[in-house]
């Protein structure tokens, strides 16, 4: 019968016996081999602390959303449905209307052997939001846009007139209104589906040009869903 003091006995044993043949076992690899072998683990360590550097702080704290300085919102900002009754209702071009799109919950782009887009802060903030902005005027810029929100977007690069490019996730947008800093894209919710539109900058007249546009996803009613604040360009920017 096995008690405890004889499964103890027999542990010791073993281990006794590893450590006996453990130098003759490594005297047989060669010492070349060896340090090959030490060599691709220090190889494989600096790998991971890389990809550990892409994907979260190097010390553990607290984040605000956006992960990055927000832009101020502007000085003069009213209610929502004071740019619906009292503003300027602006034309809008719809490129890309999928209304069964479910947003991934990952993608390979985001993982951590290519590093862009793989900082989980960002992650989180990307997920959290269901409205973004752009202007054409960088393909670098572009670039990462397109990677963070998950889908490829038509780029135009008007260079007479400018687009603003909104993309909402989860909403079917109906109607777009502006008054002074503010542009208002009204839609009503739904549980799939993304929408991307432009809207030229010259329909735009914001109170002061240097301060950032407020662009508010809303319902019907002016709830607000979600926002996103972009700096204002004019419609001539590919001129200057």
């Amino acid at each position: 019968m096995l008690t405890p003091k004889k499964i103890t006995l027999f542990i010791i044993c073993v281990v006794i016996f590893n450590l006996s043949i453990a130098p003759s076992y490594y005297a047989e690899e060669p010492i070349e081999s060896l340090e090959e072998k030490i060599e691709e683990l220090k190889a494989q360590v600096k790998e991971m602390e890389k990809r550990l550097h892409y994907l979260e702080p190097s010390k553990p704290k607290n984040i605000s959303d956006p992960p990055w300085k927000e832009q101020s919102f502007p000085s003069n900002v009213v209610p929502i449905l004071k740019v619906i009754e009292k503003g300027t209702k602006i034309p809008f071009e719809i490129i890309v209307d999928k209304p069964d799109y479910k947003r991934p919950a990952y993608e390979e782009n985001w993982h951590s052997t290519t590093g862009r887009w793989s900082y989980i802060p960002n992650r989180i903030h990307y997920a959290l939001h269901r409205v973004f902005t752009n202007y054409d005027v960088g393909l670098s810029g572009w670039y990462d846009f397109e990677h963070n929100i998950g889908i490829s977007i038509p780029m135009f690069q008007n260079e007479n007139d400018l687009d603003l490019y909104i993309v909402a996730f989860q909403t079917e947008i109906t109607d777009v209104y502006t008054l002074g800093n503010q542009v208002v894209v009204v839609g009503y919710p739904k549980r799939t589906g993304i929408q991307a539109i432009t809207i030229k900058t010259r329909g735009l007249n914001p109170y002061n040009k240097e301060e950032p546009l407020l662009v508010q996803l809303t319902t019907q009613l002016g709830d607000e869903i979600d926002y996103s604040l972009i700096s204002y360009m004019p419609p001539d920017f590919w001129l200057k």
